[in-house]
This record gives structure tokens, sequence and C-alpha cells, in this order.
């Protein structure tokens, strides 16, 4: 057995004459095995949020989305006919999306309105997050709207009477706005509310899906669209994302899952970092605990030191002693620490013992990302190595 870590284990384990001694080291164990379960546990909470945003945002958003790179709108005919032959497309949407003031009731709002087609009921499933109602648009000649559960609580809309209709307004192009008669500056549109839609808190806040017809109506651009929303052969994603970008070129923007949330996917990354960031800072000012121990243990075994100096040993055998010490506290720490991390995301997994208040989920999702465990890993060694070096030294050059 390797000499240096036969006496660090010895050290570690075997009762100390100094009571405090025993104290510190265990509450330097406790620190490391605290700091390496919190951050598995914190990181799985994290990692379990962004799976489930992820998954709402890739079932209602296409698999890709095309827009014009210089223009608002644009006629979508043309377009579908340069695409419609290209490999791996299986469903294209025409969308036209805009803000608009509506007004219910009493209740007035500026909203975002999203025209669609029937397709695109296929291209996001887009009813499966119907929580109240149904996702009819258009019935018996009647105009209906969904409404995002954040708008629907401010406009207090009551999809029981269907008499209540909601009216969307927006300025008319080039005319000049007449207080007398304001109705006149304006286009109009009504609807009847005929579901809610639960997406996330940015997703379903001020959102509004309407018919695309009604839609161009009430924007005056009559065969336009803002968008094409394309569904694609899960296998051929990739293929078929380079082909749309080499045949429309530089004035159209083509964009896939991640393209299009890119914005909530860094905020996501952000906070992930940020809060490992911060757990590392903690874990890093309560390891120089670790530092108070192995100087209070080099003290104890000055006797130790010597007749192992007197025996041949040398100084760096006596830091590598102390250093060992560090390094055993450390990683039976993080040993303990990932069994207690894992056991409790385990446990969250299958039984769901914290609920989550507020949500359509009924307790918090998790998911383990191997990278993060091997990042804690890393990071709490490295901190239980640094926090070992300077009483490692030190009793070298005692000795």
């Amino acid at each position: 057995m390797n000499l240096v870590r036969f006496i660090a284990k010895r050290y570690l384990f075997s009762k100390k004459n100094t009571n405090a001694i025993n104290i510190i080291s265990a509450i330097s164990v406790l620190i490391f095995t605290v700091g390496t379960a919190v951050m598995i546990i914190i990181l799985s909470f994290l990692n379990g949020l962004e799976g489930l945003v992820k998954g709402m945002d890739d079932s209602f958003d296409p698999d890709i989305k095309i827009e014009a790179r210089f223009a608002k709108t644009f006629k979508a005919d043309s377009i579908r006919d340069l695409i419609q032959y290209v490999s791996g497309i299986t469903k294209i949407s025409n969308t036209l999306e805009d803000n608009v003031v509506v007004r219910y009731g009493d209740a007035q709002e500026i909203a975002k309105i999203k025209g669609v087609d029937p397709a695109f009921k296929s291209v996001t499933n887009v009813d499966t997050f119907i929580v109240y109602g149904d996702y009819g648009l258009q019935k018996n000649g009647n105009e209906f709207a969904v409404f995002g559960s954040a708008i629907s609580a401010s406009l207090n809309i009551n999809l029981e009477s269907i008499q209540t209709k909601a009216t969307l307004f927006v300025p008319k192009k080039g005319v000049t706005y007449n207080q007398l008669n304001p109705d006149a500056s304006l286009n109009l549109q009504y609807v009847i509310p005929s579901g809610v839609i639960a997406l996330n808190d940015d997703g379903d806040k001020d959102l509004i899906i309407a018919s695309l017809p009604l839609v161009q109506t009430l924007f005056d651009v009559p065969g336009k669209v803002s968008g094409l929303e394309v569904k694609v052969d899960e296998d051929e994603i990739a293929e078929t994302y380079e082909s749309l970008k080499s045949i429309l070129g530089d004035d159209f923007l083509v964009r896939n899952r991640s393209e299009q949330n890119e914005a909530a996917y860094k905020v996501f990354k952000t906070e992930k970092w940020a809060t490992f960031a911060i757990l590392t800072l903690v874990v890093l000012i309560a390891a120089f605990n670790t530092i108070g121990a192995l100087t209070m243990l080099v003290l104890e075994k000055k006797k130790d030191i010597q007749i192992l100096r007197s025996m041949g040993a040398p100084a760096n055998t006596i830091r590598n002693i102390f250093l060992s010490e560090g390094m055993l506290i450390t990683w039976v720490g993080i040993i303990v620490g990932l069994i207690i991390g894992l056991g409790f995301v385990w446990v969250q997994d299958v039984y769901g013992i914290v609920p989550l208040e507020g949500s359509f989920v009924e307790y918090f999702p998790v998911r383990l990302n191997p990278l993060d465990l091997v990042g804690v890993v890393f990071v709490i060694s490295l901190l239980g190595l640094l926090a070992s070096i300077y009483p490692s030294f030190k009793a070298a050059e005692n000795a």
C-alpha cells in the first residue's frame, strides 16, 4: 500500500487527541457533501425546467420557419412554388403575425395576433395546448379566436358567453386619425373567443390566434403572409433546413427550432451558469474550513512529522501526506454528496416530492446531465485541492 495514502487514511479515520480536529474535519466533509448534493439537485431542476419549456416550444413552434429578411410581409404562393418539392417537407402553413388592440367588454389590451390557415394545426399541434374550450376558428360563418392564458385573464374572457365578441382594431394605412369619428380611421374585426391556450410565460401572454383571412383583412394585406411554417420529416430536418437556405438565398430568413427560441435558450444557459458560479463561490468560501482542519492536524502531528523526517522521509512526502488528507476529506464529501444528490433527483423524478405550484405540471421536472456531474465533481475536487495546498506546504516547511 502507498505509504502516503496509508498515513493520510489513518489521520482521517483514526481518533485524534484534540476533539476539535474531529469536529472541524467532520464539518469539512459535510461542506463538500452539501455542496456536491446541492449543485447536482439545483442543476437538475434547472435542466428539468429548461427541458419542459423546450418541449412546449418544440411542440408549438414549427420545425422550420421562413420569413422575409427585408420586408414585413410577402406573397406566399411564389415561395411555396419554390420550396414545395424540397425533400423532407410534409406540410406548409401560411401565417400572418402583427400587433393589434383588442377590446372585450370594458377591458382593452395590446396583443400579438397570429392568423393561421387550416394546415397550422398539423404543423404545430396547437390544439394540444388548449386548456379551456376548443380550437375552432371558423364555424357556421362566424369568426372565432383562441386567446393566450394571460391575456384571457386580463380581458376576463368568458367562453360561456358566445354573444360577447372581442373587437380587434388597427389603424388604417394612410388615413389620418379622425377624432370626431375614430372608427373611420380604424380597421375593425370581431371574433368570438373559442378557447384558451397555455404555453410558457412568454409564449402566450399576449397571443391571439385567429383565421388567416380575417387577419389579412384586418391589416389590409390580401394574399400576403409574414411567415411560412414548415413541418419536416424528423430524419431530414438538417438537410431540409440547408436546402431551404440555399434555395431562398439572402432575401429570406430560414430558422430551425433552436434559432426561433435562441433568446430564451440563452437566458436558460445564462441562469444555469450564473447559479453554478454562485454555488461554487459559496462552497469556496466554506471550504476554507478545510484549511483550518488541516492546519490543526499539522500542529497535532508535529511529533509524527519529526519522526518521519528522522527516518529519512523527504519534505515532499510530508507535503503529500497532508495534501492527500485534504483530498480524502474532499472525496469522502463528494461521494456522499453524489449519493444524496442523485438519490434526491431519482426520488423527485419517480415520486415528485417537490410540487410546482401555479403550473400545468404537478411537480418540478428534473433531468440529469452527465456533463453537469463531471463539472460538479471537477469543481469540488479543485476547491478541495486549493484548500489543501497551503497547510500541506506549511507542514513540509516546518518538517
